[in-house]
């Protein structure tokens, strides 16, 4: 399939226009030469003729359109017998209609390839902010889920990974506030704070105090511009039967545990960024019995403030209520699933994480 989008325009596979597509310039090339071969009038022939390097930019690459374009003139300049042939004045006017579709398939190719550049530095930036989380971290199983809300987009201000430390497994999910690419540098900023903070600090308060303390001072460089972040983070002992939750302003966590929905009471910090005081720690996190089999489900404010056509919040809890996800990922899944059937529109961009404890370290387990 590679070598096929690359001989046929020079996309790459994702982005490929289908084959049967691109064999639609060949056909009507065949049809407007039956035409100029044994139709007596030449001004429909040639206007069905001038029409298919026209057809064949939009599809086809510089290259095979001035091969279908040549093919075209010389059909049309041929002294063929048993038609009428063209003058040398519409001669000329359909080679510069022919030379026009060269030049539209060549702008063609090289905006999709700029576009194509463009994507692969969104994909890459979008690894940066929010990784690709492993399926098994220590003794628990983890997934992570993100939608932008902005349309065409594939990063925004959510962030959220899942690293082991000295101190246990850690986790983190942010919100950084508004849109663009401000955001996204402020997201990628906290994210590196965050891996380098859950080496050094023993308490997640002391990470917590390093984000703020972060934030701030590159806003007052004018690195970022000043905004606010909502986090929740997360730390598992070591042999993950205990969680520590510790929420700066994000909404609290759910935990499901065979089949039942236990909402999480955490009274959060000050998001960061607030500039209410010098940056200060945070109190003491909140533990947690984490048994074999429960599923810790983080999740952005763009899940639970999801409205339907009546003005109606998602109500998340009630829809978790008896399910006993099957795994991390499938939970995922279904909470973006269910969200998007019951909202009348999305307006905030979607993080889902989910971590379940599982029987032991090792995957065979």
């Amino acid at each position: 399939m590679a070598s096929r989008a690359s001989f046929f325009g020079g996309l790459r596979p994702a982005t490929a226009i289908p084959l049967w597509v691109r064999l639609l310039p060949l056909v009507a090339l065949f049809g407007a030469s039956f035409l100029q071969l044994f139709r007596p009038d030449p001004l429909h022939a040639g206007i069905a003729m001038a029409v298919v390097p026209i057809l064949a930019a939009f599809v086809l690459g510089p290259g095979w359109t001035a091969g279908i374009a040549a093919f075209g003139l010389a059909v049309v300049a041929a002294p063929i017998p048993v038609s009428r042939r063209f003058d040398g004045d519409d001669i000329v006017v359909v080679a510069i209609v022919f030379a026009t579709a060269i030049g539209i398939s060549w702008f063609r190719q090289r905006f999709e390839a700029g576009l194509v550049t463009m994507l692969s530095v969104s994909e890459a930036a979008q690894r940066a902010i929010l990784p690709e989380l492993p399926e098994r971290v220590g003794g628990l199983a983890c997934a992570g889920f993100y939608r932008s809300a902005q349309q065409g987009a594939s990063i925004g201000g959510d962030l959220f990974d899942v690293r082991r430390s000295p101190f246990g497994t850690r986790l983190i999910l942010g919100d950084v506030e508004g849109h663009g690419l401000d955001v996204v540098g402020a997201a990628s900023m906290l994210l590196s704070v965050f891996h380098e903070a859950i080496l050094d600090e023993a308490e997640l308060s002391g990470v917590a105090w390093r984000l703020e303390r972060r934030i701030l001072q590159d806003s007052d460089e004018g690195h970022i511009p000043e905004l606010f972040a909502s986090v929740l983070l997360a730390e598992f002992s070591e042999d993950c039967d205990e969680v520590r939750l510790l929420s700066c302003g994000h909404p609290s966590p759910l935990v499901l545990r065979e089949g039942s929905v236990e909402e999480v009471d955490l009274k959060p910090a000050p998001v960061l960024g607030l500039r209410l005081n010098e940056p200060q720690r945070a109190g003491p996190a909140t533990s947690l019995r984490f048994g074999i089999g429960d599923t810790l489900l983080a999740f952005s404010d763009g899940v639970v403030e999801a409205r339907d056509a009546e003005g109606r919040y998602y109500p998340l809890v009630d829809h978790l209520d008896g399910l006993v996800p099957p795994s991390p990922r499938r939970l995922v899944e279904f909470v973006w699933e269910d969200a998007s059937r019951f909202a009348a529109r999305m307006d905030d961009d979607v993080s889902i994480l989910a971590v379940t404890r599982v029987l032991g370290s090792d995957p065979a387990d």
